[in-house]
This record gives C-alpha cells, sequence and structure tokens, in this order.
C-alpha cells in the first residue's frame, strides 16, 4: 500500500523575509530559481522545457510566511504538495524550508525520493546564488529536456563531450557547445551528471537523470534582454542529437 512520506529541505540565505516571500510566492518569483512559471488562469503553469509542463494551484496561503501549492486529483485531494515556509533570522537572513509531501508507490519509490532530493538541493543552490550575486535582477529562463532509452553514463559522457570540457567545482572555464554561444564562467555546481556554470549574466545547469532517462538543461538569464523562444528551440535540438531525436 502507497503511504504518504515527506521530503523536507532547508537553505539559509543572505536576503530578508520579504524578498525571501517574493521568489516563492509568485510566478516571477519562482522562474528565478527554478523553472519558468506563468498564470494559466486560475492555475500557475510550470515548463519543464521539450514540451514538458505542470500545471497547479495555491492550496493554502499565509502572506510573508507559507504559502502551499498542489494539484487536485481526481479524488479531490492532492497526490502531492509542496510546502514553502520562511522565517527570518537575526543578522539580516532568512530561513526557508521546503516540504514535499505526496505518495510514492512502486519498489523504486526510493530512487525517486532521492531523486527528488538531489533535484531540490540544485534549484535551491540556485536561488542562494541568485541573492548571493544577482539580487533583485528580473530574470529570462532558457528550458530545454529531452528524453532517449542511452544508458544515462553514455548520455553525460556525450554531453561533456559535446560542451568541449569537464571541469571540476570552482574551476574557471569556457565551454564550446556546438552552434551555440560560449559559456565562459566558474563552475558553481559539479557532481555525478551535474553541471553548473556561474557567467557574469546568469546560471547555467545540466543534469542528467537515469531514473527518467532524461537530460536537460536550465539557464537563467539575469537582468539582460534574451530571446527565450529562439535559444530555448537551439538548446532543445543541441540536447536532440545527443538524445537521437
Amino acid at each position: 500500500m502507497d503511504e504518504r512520506r515527506r521530503l523536507a529541505k532547508e537553505i539559509e540565505l543572505a536576503a530578508t523575509p520579504e524578498q525571501v516571500w517574493q521568489t516563492i510566492a509568485t510566478p516571477e518569483g519562482m522562474s528565478v530559481w527554478f523553472v519558468p512559471h506563468e498564470h494559466a488562469g486560475e492555475e500557475i503553469e510550470a515548463d519543464f522545457g521539450g514540451g514538458n509542463s505542470q500545471a497547479g494551484q495555491v492550496l493554502e496561503r499565509e502572506p510573508g510566511r507559507r504559502v502551499v501549492y498542489g494539484a487536485p486529483g481526481p479524488d479531490g485531494e492532492p497526490p502531492m504538495t509542496l510546502e514553502f515556509l520562511v522565517e527570518g533570522k537575526e543578522g539580516g537572513t532568512t530561513v526557508l524550508r521546503l516540504v514535499q509531501s505526496g505518495f510514492f508507490g512502486g519498489d523504486d519509490w526510493e530512487a525517486e525520493y532521492d531523486g527528488f532530493g538531489k533535484g531540490w538541493d540544485v534549484f535551491l543552490n540556485n536561488l542562494a546564488e541568485y541573492f548571493r550575486h544577482f539580487p533583485g535582477l528580473p530574470v529570462a529562463n532558457v528550458v530545454a529536456t529531452g528524453f532517449t532509452e542511452r544508458p544515462g553514463e553514455a548520455v553525460w559522457a556525450d554531453l561533456i563531450a559535446r560542451l568541449g570540457a569537464d571541469p571540476v567545482l570552482g574551476e574557471r572555464v569556457r565551454l564550446t557547445p556546438e552552434g551555440l554561444e560560449p559559456i565562459e564562467g566558474v563552475v558553481d555546481l559539479r557532481g555525478e551528471s551535474l553541471l553548473g556554470i556561474r557567467t557574469e549574466h546568469g546560471l547555467y545547469r545540466f543534469m542528467a537523470d537515469d531514473l527518467h532517462h532524461m537530460v536537460s538543461t536550465t539557464q537563467y538569464f539575469y537582468g539582460v534582454e534574451v530571446d527565450r523562444e529562439s535559444r530555448s528551440a537551439a538548446w532543445q535540438s543541441w540536447l536532440d542529437r545527443i538524445t537521437g531525436h
């Protein structure tokens, strides 16, 4: 039988509670560190790239302190919810807590749970980097996602080869993806099937997920004009060459 499980994350941010609240309680704010969010009628739609989107709504809201998102299922109850809690600390920092609750069924629920945890670590790191290096600037997002039956290790090795470098954390690097502008910056995230670059104007994240046979890039450009549609299409085409589509 499925059981309700909770995944909790916490991060201390160099920002005021008011600033943090804006990044978790509005579509524009969520776009700053997560994926592009937009109003879709009464709902909020998140764009994960490659034609993949997910819609939800605000289920509970305590302005300045707490907000809960979810999408009601067939029985009226949301199968999964996201709760954000904001708490100011002495010295001007703020603690943000995230609690994901939902049903994880099947034999691979532990892998699913672990995958969500790693994903939230990346996105919360994005939020910390935003407040550290780009506070207050608006964002333009570029996202692309591809799916493949190729082994995850092969997909990741192909991606790294096509970027033209396999850097380590803290290294200054120049990536040269074919057909796209070079990426110059500092490696601020590095892990198994994970690479993050901070540039002068934003963040690039590359990830592969073997469990879901997926590879993706999420990119954030702060305070600069970006043609989101053409860039997203170009990066989608680049990923499609890796996935074989």
